[in-house]
Order: structure tokens, then C-alpha cells, then sequence
């Protein structure tokens, strides 16, 4: 049995208890709801690890407020920082872009395989919960990562990041000068074979930047190399007398 909790926020029956099924036959604790208001109490209650939020949330039963889950999400980032997997049934990528935005970890289009939706999972908890390999600290300067710990610091400053925007910062720091495409950047921070949208990276670096360039119209760590990908300009830290 897995020790992660699981909360499940699905307006159709059918789909929620598909979901809810699959995820507990891979051994999580699992709850569900099943509009917005509902949800953000389980969140403030129960403090789940991982939220699998879909999108479209239909309006409210009776007359309970009506919450989509962007929503939700928008509301939830408030005070909580658990995990978020989102569900969506479009393309449109707009629509995901705003998700990522607002800090959702990752999305998953429907009708999903339940071996993607255990995959995905699975490997957001392990970015969460991070890894001591190789957890040597790399040092620039004015700026400090610490892969063990998971911890950033930026002029000695603790830099909150999600798991995603750390595992891509400390793929990209641990090449300095090299340039790392959109595709290896994938394989590295979400560990397995992603076929999604590319452009899922340059959301997720877009938010990383905004937390570490001073200006980000003029950034000095995260270059974009168009049509190739990113790379990491941090000057490594003196150690001398």
C-alpha cells in the first residue's frame, strides 16, 4: 500500500469512479468530490498529496456556486501546495497554458490510457518527494541548489519552486553553457517517455524565470536558444581565500 493521498475531483459518476479505481488498484489512498467548493475543503481537511482536478467541473447541485477548475486551482494555490494533475477533454492550448500557469504540475488529456494516468502520477509524487542521488550542491553566483534537500536559494533567500521547476533548473544548472532541447528536458524532469505537448517546458520555464531573473525582458541565467531549446549562463561561485 502506498502511503500518498489522493484526492479525485470529477463531476461524472462514471468518470470518477473509473479514475478513483484505477488509482487505488495502484495502491493510493483515494476521496473524491465532485464540484469545487467541496474540493477545496477536502484540500483544507485532508491535505492530499496529489489533486487529479478535472477542467470542465459542471455547475454546482441546487444552488451551490458554480467553480470550473481553474477555479479551483486558482483558489486552492492559495493556501495549499499539493500536487495538481489536471484533466481535459480540449486541445486548446490556451486552455492548458492557463492551467500550468497558475501552478498545476501537469495535464492529461481525456480518454486517457489508466496506464498514463498511473505514470503521471507516479511521477509527479517522485519529483515531490525529490532524491539524495547526487544531491552535491551547486554553487553560482547568487544563486545556490541544493539537489538533496530541494532547496534554492537566490542571495541567500529560499526560492519556493514546484517540483517540476526544480527538476528543470537543476537539469539545466548541472550542464552550464550547454544547450538542452525541449525533448531531453522532458525525459530528464518528468522520468519517463512523454508525448505531450512540447510546449509544456517553455510554461514551466516562463514561471521559473519570474522567480529567479531580476528582469526577465533581460534574463541572465535561463537563455531561450531558439528552435533548440535552453541554457543555463549561472557563473560558478568563488571559493577562493
Amino acid at each position: 500500500m502506498r502511503t500518498e493521498k489522493i484526492l479525485v475531483v470529477e463531476d461524472e459518476d462514471d468518470a470518477l469512479t473509473r479514475t478513483r479505481q484505477v488509482l487505488e488498484d495502484d495502491g493510493y489512498t483515494v476521496t473524491t468530490a465532485k464540484n469545487g467548493l467541496d474540493a477545496l475543503m477536502q484540500i483544507a481537511d485532508h491535505q492530499p498529496d496529489l489533486v487529479v482536478l478535472d477542467i470542465n467541473l459542471d455547475e454546482g447541485e441546487g444552488n451551490s456556486p458554480t467553480m470550473d477548475g481553474i477555479e479551483v486551482l486558482r483558489e486552492m494555490r492559495k493556501e495549499s501546495d499539493a500536487c495538481v494533475l489536471m484533466l481535459t477533454t480540449t486541445s486548446i492550448s490556451y486552455v492548458k497554458v492557463a492551467a500550468l500557469t497558475m501552478g498545476a504540475d501537469d495535464y492529461l488529456t481525456k480518454p486517457f490510457d489508466p496506464k498514463e494516468l498511473t505514470a503521471r502520477v507516479q511521477a509527479i509524487l517522485r519529483r515531490a518527494k525529490g532524491t539524495a542521488r547526487g544531491s552535491d550542491t551547486l554553487e553560482f553566483e547568487g544563486l545556490s541548489i541544493d539537489p538533496g534537500a530541494r532547496i534554492v536559494l537566490k542571495n541567500g533567500e529560499d526560492v519556493k519552486l514546484t517540483p517540476i521547476e526544480f527538476d528543470l533548473l537543476l537539469a539545466l544548472a548541472r550542464r552550464p553553457g550547454q544547450v538542452i532541447g525541449r525533448s531531453q528536458l522532458i525525459s530528464q524532469a518528468w522520468n519517463f517517455k512523454y508525448a505531450g505537448d512540447e510546449r509544456l517546458v517553455d510554461v514551466h520555464m516562463g514561471r521559473l524565470r519570474k522567480k529567479l531573473e531580476d528582469d526577465t525582458s533581460k534574463p541572465r541565467l535561463i537563455m531561450t536558444v531558439w528552435g533548440k531549446g535552453y541554457r543555463f549562463e549561472g557563473v560558478a561561485a568563488s571559493h577562493s581565500g
